[in-house]
């Protein structure tokens, strides 16, 4: 089994850094990139295509339904870690958001933390486990894609690969050190043999 992790393409507010909620579309770029990593999925004999109901993965899965033929299960448990819904819509230089960050950064390490209504560590992994659990049940024996956002990826592949040994410090040491691109694939792959193996991180290659 195959799950290939596909950041979605790049969205309005990626290109205008700001802090975003659900409804943000696709850039001109970002619908480019899609149309460039569904090509590339062509070759990997997909079988299933799970997405982000947010609108710029729903958008990049869509992009990829059609160029593999295949439906789209839309899946809440691939949502992006919520933020504050205080920062929606801030520059990510804006002074406000820079006070809020700086609270959230100090307080990153409690694993039952959140600000206000956002999510804590242990709300995304345990949807990070939800999805690993689900996947692993249903298809076993089939190449899955799963279209999403950078933190709830990292912390999914981070969860199936270091299973209870990740902690809010381990997640937010790699997630800071690490890179997850537009349409960037990260794949793992599970054989009876050798378990649970981390294949590729971030190829973007097709771009």
């Amino acid at each position: 089994m195959n799950i290939y992790f596909v950041r979605h393409g790049q969205s309005e507010g990626n290109k205008k850094k700001i802090y975003q909620g659900d409804g943000v579309c696709l850039s001109e770029k970002g619908v480019n990139q899609a149309k460039t990593v569904a090509k590339r999925l062509r070759n990997y004999d997909i079988d299933v295509i799970y997405s982000s109901p947010y609108l710029r993965a729903k958008q990049t899965a869509e992009i990829i339904s059609e160029e593999l033929n295949l439906p789209v299960e839309y899946w809440d448990k691939l949502k992006e870690l919520k933020r504050p819904s205080v920062l929606e819509g801030l520059e990510y230089s804006h002074p406000k958001a820079g006070k809020i960050k700086k609270i959230m950064s100090e307080n990153e390490n409690i694993a039952d933390w959140k600000y206000e209504d956002g999510e804590s560590f242990n709300d995304l992994l345990t949807r990070a486990k939800a999805i690993k659990k689900h996947i692993f049940k249903q298809h076993k024996k089939q190449n899955v894609v799963c279209v999403l956002h950078v933190q709830i990826l990292t912390m999914t592949v981070l969860s199936i690969i270091l299973e209870d040994k990740i902690s809010p410090d381990v997640f937010w040491q790699f997630y800071r050190h690490s890179r997850q691109k537009n349409t960037g694939i990260t794949q793992v792959k599970y054989s009876q043999t050798f378990g649970w193996n981390l294949i590729s991180w971030n190829d973007t290659t097709h771009l």
